[in-house]
């Protein structure tokens, strides 16, 4: 198109682009296709951008992301990047103490390792996603502004007289000899809610522009959720973490800086009496599997650190309250708010062995107990007897070259000891413990180490969330939805009046052109006019 201004024969300088004079609505760019008519009054006349500058890098830029089919493009890219996000439960929905690709292999088989090692099981946090979050922001603003900025130009400075040709060319029209008085004519439209305006012996009466602006609120809406939804990705508006806990632990809160602490002082696991009903069968179940779940709780203390601000300081810990968290009843602070994800007990806390003498059967001295957190080296069970540690694993793995015992893990899952009998004046004997089995190191033993009992550690795994972003997607989903609204069920109309030589009537709205008509041909037979015409009727007519 051409850059250059374009003056009308009105004398009106009008934009590069521009279709419509600003001023009289005369048809002023012959290169346009004249039959357009929805077309050019879908801006009313005004100069695209996209449609009329393409010379420089960053205009073709601007067109490709101001373009509708790159704009849907983009959307049905980011629901199918969502919907394979979808196929198989993210990271953070999987138990707390698994390993991710153990989890995916084992349950879902190859699928589960290749969704896996693509990345998919951290889709909605990976660099590609936001990037095409960030592309669809983009297309959406430039969307808006390329065509919102010249319709709101065009409708703020609309002007009452129009072009006969202006006139003609409107959807619904009309043409009579007989005049009507205009102040009349503006009582009675705004009776009906227009904002009418005379200038001479013509009139222009509008309503519902807002409806114009509706997509434009819509995008507004999208843009905010999309803000949103990429704000969840910085520390300071979104955490979502987890924490593990053994009873009497006390650790930093996950995503507090060290700010704030929490103690484990007790776990509750209660269950329905093993008579209850199950929902499945009732009493004719087996008793074991009617043992329902009733109650999942984590009591804790909640503590502030006063060294926050030392680095590298020991934390000083202030007691700030109590509390307890049940499933679906978080423990709420500062933003923060802590759920009861699940509990674990196959850690084992305390052991308790046994010395036995191999020659009569019978125990020898006092048990003792070992706590594996914090094994103590030396036991003493009687007067002339004692027991010491000289080697432990906490999850045995095997036995080295140099003969001591390594560990898989140091979860207490699976624990391996080598232990030395001590008896004054006789030589000392080695025995190795593991988990239903022992053996004895020297040769000729007369005691034997037995296992007695043991307790466990019961770990509560907490899910950490912090969501400032949740009042911002509201206020986007609202808006979103304002727009849908207005765009939906108000109609932009207009109506002009021109009676310089005979009475001339023009009208236009956005949508329902059948209301408006009924609306115009309502006022007309007030003032024993005829009605308007619908140039869609006549084609169809001719057809």
């Amino acid at each position: 198109m051409n850059e250059k201004q374009i003056v009308c024969t009105c004398g009106h300088v009008n934009p590069p682009g521009t279709q419509l004079c600003q001023n009289c609505g005369r048809l002023i760019n012959n290169d346009y296709d004249k039959k357009k008519t929805t077309d050019i009054m879908r801006y009313d006349g005004s100069a695209v951008r996209s449609k009329t500058k393409n010379r420089t890098l960053i205009d073709k830029i601007w067109i490709f992301f101001s373009s509708v089919k790159t704009g849907v493009t983009l959307l049905v890219l980011t629901v199918i990047g969502a919907a394979i996000g979808s196929i198989l439960p993210q990271q953070y929905f999987i138990p707390l103490n698994e390993d991710p690709a153990t989890f995916y292999s084992e349950k879902y088989g190859s699928i589960g390792y290749l969704y896996y090692k693509l990345g998919f099981d951290n889709l909605y946090t990976s660099w590609w996603f936001l990037i095409l979050l960030a592309l669809v922001a983009f297309s959406i603003i430039a969307a808006s502004i390329d065509r919102g900025v010249p319709l709101f130009k065009s409708l703020r400075s609309q002007t009452v007289k129009k072009h006969p040709s202006f006139l003609k060319r409107q959807r619904l029209t009309l043409t009579d000899s007989k005049t009507v008085a205009l102040e009349d004519v503006k009582a009675t439209l705004e009776k009906k809610r227009y904002k009418v305006k005379i200038e001479g012996s013509s009139l222009l009466a509008e309503k519902g522009r807002i409806s114009r602006y509706g997509p434009y609120i819509n995008h507004l809406g999208l843009i905010i959720l999309l803000a949103g939804s990429m704000l969840r990705f910085i520390p300071a508006f979104y955490y979502d973490g987890s924490i593990a806990l053994k009873e009497g632990d006390t650790k930093s809160v996950p995503g507090t800086n060290k700010h704030y602490y929490i103690r484990h002082d007790k776990f509750i696991f209660e269950q329905y009496d093993q008579t209850a009903k199950s929902n499945t069968v009732s009493m004719k179940a087996d008793a074991s599997e009617n043992m329902i779940a009733k109650n999942y709780e984590t009591k804790l203390t909640l503590f502030t650190n006063g060294n926050k601000n030392i680095p590298g300081a020991e934390p000083a810990l202030n007691e700030l309250r109590k509390g307890s968290i049940r499933v679906n009843h978080p423990f709420k602070f500062d933003h923060f708010e802590l759920y009861q994800n699940s509990f674990d007990q196959s850690q084992l806390k305390e052991m308790t062995f046994k010395l036995i003498n191999n020659k009569t059967g019978q125990e020898t001295g006092k048990q003792f107990t070992v706590n594996l957190d914090e094994p103590a080296s030396d036991y003493k069970i009687a007067n002339n007897l004692s027991i010491h540690l000289r080697n432990y694993a906490p999850d045995f793995d095997k036995v080295e070259a140099n003969g001591t015992l390594s560990t898989k893990s140091p979860n207490t899952i699976n624990p391996a000891f080598v232990f030395e009998v001590a008896e004054k004046g006789r030589k000392p004997e080695f025995s190795m413990l593991k988990i239903r089995s022992s053996q004895d190191i020297s040769q000729g033993n007369d005691y034997s180490i037995k296992f007695v009992s043991a307790t466990n550690h019961i770990l509560t795994f907490l899910t950490v969330k912090k969501d400032l972003t949740l009042p911002i997607l509201f206020a986007g989903f609202t808006i979103f939805l304002l727009g849908l609204f207005i765009g939906s069920y108000i109609n932009h109309r207009r109506i002009w009046i021109n009676q310089e030589n005979g009475f001339k009537l023009a009208a236009h709205t956005n949508k329902n052109y059948f209301g408006l008509k009924n609306e115009i041909n309502s006022l007309l037979e007030t003032y024993h006019l005829p009605e308007v015409k619908d140039k869609n009727d006549e084609s169809e007519d001719q057809s």
